[in-house]
């Protein structure tokens, strides 16, 4: 654990995600900024996993495939039903965050030109986002490129790295871990985001950072054991035979 801990990809995502105490600290940030910091960097994580999933092989998509059919779909294809997956997510999951955080922010957000120049721009949190924005398209492409780098290096992987541990094909990997970080932060946020509001100072804002910062590093380090459950179920469904 202590070595994936210090992995560059683990201190990328710890920089990218220390990035909203600077809004905490110096520009008075409440909790309802900070959950719409953390919804928007659902969005960018999402972002990076399509762009990803477009631009690869066919081949590496694996078992994916649309109900109805055995043939493997276009990377694009599968890329926009992510995108309208998510995207559905994301807007239900604004509803909810709106109607139960957003406070006196309700009575003064009425379009998303209001939402983008009072809560991205007046408050700051473009800084932060763009962070949050850069670090994950680094942690994305030093995936995509990890294999290459090592071949290049003359470095052999070990088996428990994270990289050859699990059996998913590399567009399965992407979306497991999409899916499984937007389930987990989603009810660490929302959970967070209570304590905050009930105790209403800066140190709660710090103690949700913290808390979500620690649960993002848990995700990504045990991705590996998350991958190789999925793999083992995978297969097993796979040499059951049906009826």
């Amino acid at each position: 654990m202590m070595r994936s801990l210090v992995q560059p990809s683990s201190l990328i995502l710890l920089i990218a995600n220390l990035a909203p105490l600077v809004g905490v600290i110096f520009w008075d940030w409440d909790a309802f900024i900070l959950m719409m910091l953390y919804w928007l960097e659902t969005a960018v994580i999402a972002f990076w996993a399509v762009l990803r999933i477009a631009t690869m092989h066919r081949n590496a998509l694996g078992d994916i495939h649309f109900q109805g059919t055995d043939k493997t779909p276009a990377p694009r294809a599968v890329a926009a039903f992510v995108t309208l997956h998510a995207g559905i997510f994301m807007a239900v999951h604004f509803m909810f965050l709106w109607e139960l955080f957003s406070g006196d922010w309700n009575r003064k957000i009425h379009g998303v030109r209001e939402f983008i120049d009072q809560i991205v721009v007046a408050s700051g949190l473009w800084a932060p986002l763009l962070v949050l924005f850069v670090g994950r398209g680094v942690l994305m492409m030093y995936d995509a490129m990890r294999p290459a780098l090592l071949r290049l290096l003359g470095i052999v992987a070990r088996p428990d790295d994270r990289q050859p541990s699990s059996k998913l094909s590399p567009a399965e990997t992407i979306l497991s871990g999409l899916y499984v970080r937007i389930v987990i932060m989603q009810l660490t946020i929302i959970l967070g985001a209570w304590f905050a509001l009930l105790m209403g100072t800066p140190g709660a804002y710090v103690f949700l950072i913290a808390i979500k910062t620690a649960t993002d590093l848990s995700v990504h380090v045990f991705s590996d054991h998350i991958h190789a459950q999925w793999s083992k179920v995978k297969a097993k469904s796979s040499t059951t035979p049906h009826t």
